[in-house]
């Protein structure tokens, strides 16, 4: 089987880091390794040699190699990710985050199956949010649950969905070091969002994706992409990303594309406004409610959308399990 690497990146969340790796100690692929790698964690120092001493105690014999990187200085998340894949040595990649955990024991296996089955670089498998407080969610907002649209569409149609919103599951994916290889690193022209530019890149360079339509990781929704609360630092990079990876190569409406890349970009700004939201007078929140009305018209249609859908999945699971009973 071939080596595959665990990526498990940490900045100030080591206390949730223990259920993430039991879930990777449970699997059954037989060859695998961690890296760990913090990005300046200040507590770091006094938790690492506990971590570390919870792997040895647990570790099972399919762990090959454990490696530690740890930043001094704070780097972001897509330089901290991309000194993981250089510490690697996997032709498999997965990355984890502290409090995400692997749905089942088959998980890894059943996504390199996937890409030795289609021969691609990069497979999705399905992701189900869980809340502080422990409640499923079937259907997040930040990325599509229609595995059968993804599974058909081409490269360009996948391309120019991702011109729109960033839709693809990302905490969910294995990739190959292959791709790496032929297409480069995450991009570090961002600081924070390591995949949308990279999908962009990978679509322009004609890479295609597979999807396995299975959960096979729970997520915790506690972060940006789980809770929707953009920061500041969020918020430039995305402005990075329309300025860099998408504007430039967006042509789907003709003559009209300067208009859409107008209200685009009046998008973007709105969702800067509500990173800095708590930092503005009343007068000023009014003022921006005025100015972007129909943006928070829309998004709370979206919100409103997705829980009737997560309303319908909870009310049918519920009635699966009165059924079994």
């Amino acid at each position: 089987m071939k080596l595959l690497s665990v990526l498990i990146l940490t900045y100030r969340n080591l206390d949730g880091i223990y259920g993430t790796l039991d879930s990777v100690f449970l699997q059954d692929y037989p060859a695998l390794e961690l890296i760990l790698s913090d990005d300046a964690s200040a507590d770091y120092a006094e938790k690492q040699p506990r971590v570390a001493a919870y792997i040895e105690a647990r570790r099972t014999p399919a762990i090959q190699r454990v490696i530690w990187v740890s930043h001094p200085q704070n780097v972001g998340t897509v330089r901290n990710m991309n000194d993981a894949i250089r510490a690697s040595r996997g032709e498999y990649l997965f990355s984890l985050s502290p409090e995400d955990i692997l749905a089942h024991e088959q998980v890894l296996t059943h996504l390199a199956e996937t890409l030795e089955e289609t021969g691609r670089d990069v497979c999705f498998g399905r992701m189900q949010g869980v809340t502080m407080d422990g409640k499923t969610v079937d259907h997040l907002l930040s990325c599509e649950s229609d595995y059968s649209l993804l599974k058909s569409y081409s490269v360009e149609q996948t391309r120019n969905r991702l011109f729109s919103r960033n839709f693809l599951p990302a905490p969910a994916k294995l990739m190959t070091r292959k791709v790496f290889q032929e297409n480069g690193l995450y991009p570090e022209a961002v600081r924070l969002i390591e995949d949308y530019p990279y999908w962009l890149t990978l679509t322009k360079n004609g890479v295609p994706f597979a999807y396995l339509d299975e959960v096979v990781l729970l997520y915790r929704l506690s972060g940006v992409s789980g809770t929707g609360h953009y920061g500041e630092a969020f918020m430039k990079d995305m402005f990075v990303i329309y300025d860099q990876f998408i504007f430039p190569y967006d042509h789907r409406f003709g003559p009209l594309q300067g208009v859409y890349n107008l209200l685009k970009r009046d998008g973007l700004k709105y969702y800067d406004a509500l990173a800095r939201w708590d930092g503005f007078s009343r007068g000023k929140r009014l003022l921006l409610r005025i100015r972007y009305l129909p943006f928070f018209l829309y998004t709370g249609f979206l919100d409103w959308k997705t829980a009737r859908k997560n309303r319908a999945s909870e009310e049918a699971r519920g009635q699966n399990m009165r059924n079994a009973e």
